[in-house]
């Protein structure tokens, strides 16, 4: 189906985009900071994936595009760095507003830890069937984690929203990558990632979306807040 992908986009975004004039989240006022944030992470992704690429460790099916490319990228993965971190800051800073702080610290230890654990179970993964996805979101989520622990009273809602979150990037990367189409919408290179998934979607791609989410959360709390403490925040 033709323009699949971009149908894909636009379901991401659609109900965080009806619900950001909430009262409570007021997510419409963030907006800005938010296009901000995804543009100065989305350029090392772009840049990633646009060598990831012209290597043939990744690519796209052209029978579920619009046709319209920047450099090697199709319009919808462009938009996807845009789209899908508007969709999860949403979802984060709804935790901000509806959860309290107080159940945040012993659930953070635990996620960080189960994240820790990922990036070492991939790591060992990787010694066995090197690959250069694998490698990647090695080194970029452990960046990714260390940067979070660093400033975790800034972002300490952000392991739980990234849990929430992980349940509909799952489900969307789980149609790009084939499995409710005749063909996946993304392939992977089977020699430069682990020979196992998640369903269709490949093991790493968990940590691929930690590192997008987590790095959009640090830099959109930096714009908009900079350094003033969590507590004065949630006071006003």
């Amino acid at each position: 189906m033709k323009g699949l992908y971009l149908l894909l986009d636009g379901a991401t975004i659609l109900f965080p985009l009806l619900l950001s004039f909430d009262k409570k989240v007021a997510y419409v006022r963030q907006w800005k900071y938010i296009f901000m944030a995804s543009l100065i992470v989305g350029i090392p992704f772009l840049v990633w994936d646009i060598v990831f690429t012209a290597r043939g460790i990744w690519g796209f099916n052209p029978d579920y595009l619009v046709g319209v490319y920047f450099y090697n990228l199709p319009l919808e993965e462009v938009l996807f760095f845009l789209f899908v971190p508007f969709s999860c800051l949403f979802i984060y800073e709804c935790t901000k507003a509806y959860i309290h702080q107080n159940y945040t610290k012993q659930l953070n230890k635990l996620i960080y830890s189960l994240l820790a654990c990922y990036i070492v179970f991939i790591g060992v993964g990787s010694f066995f069937f090197p690959g250069d996805y694998s490698l990647a979101v090695i080194l970029s989520s452990a960046f990714t984690l260390a940067v979070l622990i660093i400033c975790r009273d800034r972002v300490r809602f952000l392991p739980l929203a990234f849990m929430i979150s992980l349940l509909p990037f799952l489900l969307v990367n789980g149609v790009l990558t084939g499995g409710f189409t005749a063909e996946p919408i993304v392939w992977y290179n089977t020699g430069e990632r682990l020979p196992f998934g998640i369903f269709t979607i490949p093991v790493e791609d968990v940590l691929y979306c930690f590192t997008l989410i987590g790095l959009n959360a640090a830099v959109y709390e930096l714009l908009v807040y900079g350094t003033k403490p969590l507590e004065k925040e949630l006071q006003e």
